[in-house]
């Protein structure tokens, strides 16, 4: 269940840097701004509207009538990004300290054209625990898209994409909570006949039927020479050079959950042993396969090395609260250090309702050191512990080298790790600048620093009759300064499972088939951009479909994962 920042604290925030508004029925300027929502006097806090954005905002307040009752908050341009902001709520003026929660709203415009660019709405009398169905969704965010453009600008965009419900809360002091939950759905723009990645109209919907969320990124085509899809090679013909090797990867699940969705108690699940594909696609005019770290400014190189292990099989468990701070101790040396310790109280999220976890939480009395612990309700099976240091005593140089780092770390999971844990590969992550395509400018690039961490992180995915185990991994962070272990999590089954055999399975031939059959590759556009820098022209490739699913290595049958009911 994704968690958002409420966008009442955003707003909120943002509106105290401004002169209160006053209503009045025009502006200071003396020119009448007549508006679909109540008007205001120019302040500090409010740009004249321009009349190419008030005509824009009629015409949504016509399709949205609620939003023409709310006040106009804070208008700004914001020159730069030639955009132009609208703030709305149904606060008279900016009250500090009044904890009442209004309707907040914003609305994004190109300054010049006055064409909107987004939207969003967060309104305290649309709140609900209820999920919108796909259709609800699909037919309220369809219906909105056909009045908002002509018939004619309509044609521009594809079908539409539904996704998964997503939800997002505010938690109050009186440990209630406030939630919303809303649907995706896209709408792709088309060229060609061909959906392109990433452009196009986003609507969000919630269980009401309101729009409470559109964005639009337009597309200038003019000057734009765009590869025709008869340059493609066909699609026989990329799928004869497709290598398994390196598009296909054999991977174990513990716990491979019957239905799609957030994890319960309820949740059935199995193990499996399943073939899942890598690639991203290929470029439709070579055949050559697409490195998702060529569309990025920063790419990633992993290493993976295998690690044996010969597990003392120590468990760590707490049961109690004093069993936590004996822990505590015991892992990070703060033997005789004189603190609190908090049991964080759930904030009433219905997804917290259900979380079998309980966490902990240790301040010593000087501010100097944080601890935090996590465990399982019932079996107290420690699943993380992290401990933190006033960031200002550590900012030195490394005094411990990443190889004596690893040692550390590896000791401590053979003392820690399941006792079936035998074999181990190690995932690392090497981040570097990207080379720099043929058409950026380079004279616009601003410089930029890396992030340097004040941890050694080392990431382990147990192996079974050498496949990775995706569910079950362990991560270990080692101090720079001192060498010792500051950080620890598991992923893993709360139970013991037993895996099915890797000897007598499909080739990975005959997964690709089934990948081909069930996740057909299709044609799509994707222009990429590096460090704010648009490319000239977008790419024309194939891409697999995008439903969920795997192959099943014992049987060769394509499992699409399915969705959740309580999703539909």
């Amino acid at each position: 269940m994704k968690r958002t920042l409420p966008l009442t604290a955003l707003f909120l925030s943002s509106s105290l840097m401004f002169t209160p508004s006053v209503l009045a029925e025009e502006t200071e300027s003396g020119a009448a701004q007549t508006t679909s929502a109540q008007t205001v006097e120019a302040t500090e806090a409010l740009t004249p509207i321009p009349s190419a954005i008030q005509k824009t905002m009629d015409k949504l307040f016509t399709l949205q009538p609620e939003l023409k009752k709310l006040n106009i908050i804070t208008s700004i341009s914001w020159k730069d990004a030639q955009r132009f902001l609208v703030h709305l709520s149904d606060r008279p003026e900016v009250e500090i300290g009044n904890s009442k929660e209004y309707t907040v709203v914003t609305l994004e415009f190109d300054e010049k054209t006055g064409e909107l660019l987004s939207f969003n709405i967060q309104a305290t009398a649309w709140a609900s625990e209820k999920s919108p169905s796909r259709q609800l969704a699909q037919d309220t965010a369809e219906r909105f898209l056909a009045q908002w453009f002509s018939t004619e600008d309509r044609q521009q965009f594809g079908k539409p994409i539904v996704h998964n419900s997503t939800g997002s809360a505010i938690h109050h002091e009186d440990d209630m909570a406030t939630v919303w939950h809303d649907r995706l759905v896209d709408f792709p723009f088309i060229i060609n006949g061909i959906p392109l990645d990433r452009g196009g109209v986003n609507l969000r919907v919630d269980s009401f039927g309101h729009i409470t969320h559109y964005s639009y990124n337009p597309v200038e085509l003019d000057t734009v020479k765009i590869p025709k899809p008869d340059t493609a090679l066909s699609i026989e013909e990329i799928q004869k050079n497709i290598t398994t090797s390196d598009s296909i990867s054999l991977n174990y699940v513990e716990e491979q959950p019957e239905n799609d969705g957030r994890a319960s108690k309820d949740t059935k699940t199995r193990p499996v042993l399943r073939y899942d594909l890598n690639d991203f696609g290929y470029y439709a005019q070579t055949g050559k396969k697409v490195d998702e770290k060529e569309l990025v400014s920063v790419q990633s190189k992993p290493t993976k090395t295998k690690i044996v292990l010969h597990p003392k099989g120590q468990t760590l468990i707490a049961r109690s609260e004093e069993d936590v701070k004996q822990l505590l101790t015991k892992l990070f040396d703060i033997n005789g250090t004189t603190g609190t310790l908090r049991v964080k109280q759930p904030f009433n999220f219905p997804w917290e309702k259900e979380s079998p976890y309980l966490e902990y939480r240790f301040d010593t009395k000087d501010g100097q050191v944080t601890a935090y612990m996590t465990r399982d309700k019932k079996t107290g099976q420690v699943y993380s512990a992290s401990l933190h240091i006033n960031e200002e005593q550590k900012r030195q140089p490394a005094r411990i080298k990443e190889e004596q780092a690893f040692a550390v770390a590896r000791d401590f999971l053979e003392t820690y790790a399941d006792s079936s844990t035998t074999e181990l590969e190690l995932q690392q992550n090497i981040f570097e600048e990207s080379e720099i395509p043929s058409w950026v400018d380079k004279s616009k690039l601003s410089e930029t620093t890396v992030h340097q961490n004040d941890e050694y992180e080392f990431s382990f995915t147990k192996l079974h009759q050498g496949i990775p185990v995706q569910d079950h991994n362990y991560q270990v962070g080692i101090d720079k300064q001192t060498g010792k272990v500051v950080a620890f999590s598991r992923f893993s089954s709360s139970e013991k499972v037993e895996l099915p055999d890797s000897q007598n399975i499909v080739t990975k031939e005959q997964a690709l088939s089934a990948f081909i059959k069930y996740k057909p590759l299709k044609l799509k556009y994707i222009w990429p951009s590096y460090r704010g820098q648009k490319a000239p022209a977008p790419f024309l490739v194939y891409v697999w479909n995008n439903n969920s699913g795997y192959v099943d290595a014992l049987t060769g049958e394509y499992i699409k994962e399915p969705i959740n009911q309580e999703d539909e």
